[in-house]
């Protein structure tokens, strides 16, 4: 640490309180947390006997994370990965799962592009700027949520309108590797109106997607826009509208380049369209909540591999949708009604003609869910769903929860839950099927058991089976049903410490996974074995915050046989508002300069510092 950076550090400690009486949101944050992710339906988290961990808006900025990958990294049960920096490719391993077991919602809608390979969400092109909260469910949830649920659902939670008349904020902010960017937001709420519009851009010549990073630059572009209108037609009767656009291009390396890491021609481009009018109705006991809504993917990559070629990926999600839910005096009842119409379509070219692929399928599905208290210490939660598809196997998923609070020692309780989940095929995988294969749905079925003590220990046990895993045949030039089983098995242990009186919380989880095997029981790769994080957060009474996060991952194999874990990574944050509604966000990434790779010959970021200028109104 030089001179300087030390008589900052330790100017700001002697403008701190270190008596601080008051904490601030973060330390008071409460358990009883709003979501709509577990039933499709508000209401307490505290109602439901699933899995959940939620991420809070200020959780996000006082980390300092751009992007929904970064956000949810440190959450137990999670592994993240990536292609390089910016904009290139990630995946998410819930639980050990694959990506395209893992359903990613904004504000409800579907992301999970039916034009991947595996049906997966294109995580890279979400930026944090408009969350509200993550809200995140482990464990299969297809009996609400249906395909792509298996392993879990990320419900990505968007800002609303808080308060009457014009509001709103401007931020602007930048740091290491020429990055820069740009967020507007401005509101209007009155009785019956509720308006917002938001624009945010972000731009970096960021590192090289290949090791090594100062091989050259592969920049990266986003520019998103969300609007929302919203009218209060009485106090029964609402109607809601929303709008979403993201636009992102940047440079990539294609690993079969002759240039590889110095590959300077590789580039792509991404659009994503995202559009719902909702109407809802409520009344003291009964409400319904009616959804039209559409999706549209558009995704090109440029190569000059083998001579310049381009492969188009455009896919589009058409949704209709009811949920209606009644409360009664020991729980409530939800019946769920849905329609998907999907269109996926993959085409290359090149100099050679080549012909397009397509696929198009519809979904409609029937779901019925229900919680009931037994004497207000004991929750039985039960759901069950039906989904029937035109080109493959129909499928029903249900799910038994039970969670029970203890009268001896308050704040203690636990939990279990047995489901059954599925990931249809993709519209990718649809369109090019092994030779003479008929592709259908895997299928899961597993459990989780779990223990708590208020937020001081939570530690869960899960075990997961997966078959008919869907997988690509070399030989046979296309997609097929693997025989056999996958499976997952682990244990997940997480603390959270609050000292009000001295403005202290602390935090750590643990993921280690005993099992992650494929069909034929060798071990699966790019799942770590051992994921850990660290927290240390102090607030001051005079509202600034120091932060360190800490994330260790273990013994990690790549489909090279490379191992890829075994290292730590340590960044720092703070923030202070410098006046009434202005203020400062600095985040140091990588701080030891630490060289890993997440996968294997891919760039990761190196000590890196960035700074947010926020004012709000």
């Amino acid at each position: 640490m030089t001179k300087i950076s030390l008589s900052i550090t330790l100017s700001l400690l002697l403008l701190s309180n270190l008596n601080a009486e008051n904490s601030t949101e973060s330390i008071e944050q409460s358990g009883n947390i709003t979501i709509t992710t577990a039933n499709q339906s508000s209401d307490s988290i505290a109602n439901t006997t699933a899995d959940i961990s939620v991420v809070t808006a200020s959780e996000i900025e006082e980390s300092g994370d751009q992007t929904v990958a970064q956000a949810i990294s440190r959450v137990a049960g999670i592994s993240v990965v990536g292609n390089g920096g910016f904009g290139q490719p990630s995946s998410i391993f819930m639980r050990g799962q694959a990506a395209g077991g893992v359903l990613i919602l904004l504000d409800g809608m579907r992301l999970n592009d039916p034009s991947s390979t595996d049906g997966r969400a294109m995580l890279e092109n979400l930026m944090t700027d408009n969350i509200a909260q993550i809200e995140i469910i482990k464990g299969g949830a297809s009996s609400i949520w249906g395909s792509n649920a298996s392993a879990g659902v990320i419900n990505i939670i968007t800002k609303g309108v808080t308060k009457k008349g014009f509001g709103g904020s401007i931020s602007v902010d930048g740091g290491s590797y020429n990055t820069k960017g740009a967020n507007a937001l401005i509101s209007y709420g009155s009785d019956k109106l509720t308006a917002q519009i938001m624009a945010s851009y972000l731009d970096s010549d960021s590192f090289s997607a290949l090791s090594p990073r100062d091989a050259e630059n592969d920049y990266y572009t986003n520019r998103s826009y969300n609007a929302k209108l919203g009218y209060k037609i009485n106090d029964n009767n609402r109607v809601d509208l929303a709008y979403y656009y993201i636009d992102a291009d940047g440079d990539y390396d294609d690993s079969f380049s002759t240039a590889l890491a110095d590959d300077t021609y590789s580039h792509y481009t991404a659009t994503q369209e995202n559009i719902s009018l909702k109407y809802r109705y409520s009344s003291e006991s009964f409400s319904s909540s009616n959804t039209v809504s559409q999706g549209t993917y558009e995704r090109d990559y440029y190569t000059n591999s083998y001579g310049e070629a381009q492969n188009q990926y455009r896919s589009t999600i058409k949704e209709i949708s009811s949920i209606n839910s009644y409360s009664y005096e020991q729980g409530k009842a939800i019946l769920g009604l849905e329609a998907k119409d999907i269109d996926g379509m993959n085409n290359y070219i090149s100099s050679m003609p080549a012909t397009p692929s397509q696929s198009v399928y519809k979904n409609r599905a029937i779901f019925l869910s229900n919680s009931y208290n037994f004497k207000n210490d004991t929750l039985l939660e039960t759901n069950l769903r039906y989904d029937n598809f035109d080109e493959f196997d129909n499928k029903v998923t249900y799910k038994i929860g039970v969670r029970h609070n203890y009268d001896f020692l308050k704040g203690f309780a636990t939990r279990a839950n047995y489901y059954t989940a599925y990931s249809s095929p993709s519209a990718y995988q649809l369109a090019n099927t092994a030779l003479g294969e008929l592709l259908k749905p895997s299928y899961s079925n597993g459990f989780d058991i779990s223990a708590n003590y208020k937020e001081l220990l939570y530690i869960t046990y899960f075990h997961t089976e997966v078959e008919d895993n869907i997988d690509y045949d070399m030989d046979r030039f296309g997609y097929y049903n693997v025989g056999g089983k996958e499976k997952f098995s682990g244990v997940e242990v997480s603390s959270k410490y609050k000292i009000a009186s001295l403005g202290l919380v602390l935090g750590a989880n643990l993921t280690h996974l005993i099992t992650y095997e494929s069909f034929d029981t060798t071990a699966l790769s790019t799942r770590a074995k051992d994921t850990a994080n660290l927290s240390v957060d102090y607030f001051t009474a005079n509202g600034m915050h120091f932060g360190t996060t800490g994330q260790y991952i273990g013994d990690r194999v790549d489909v090279s046989e490379a191992n890829t874990g075994n290292y730590t990574v340590w960044n720092l944050n703070f923030d202070m508002e410098i006046m009434k509604d202005l203020k400062l966000y600095v985040n140091a990434k990588n701080i030891l300069d630490k060289e890993y790779e997440s996968v294997y010959g891919y760039a990761t970021e190196g000590r890196a510092i960035y700074a947010k200028l926020r004012y709000k109104f």
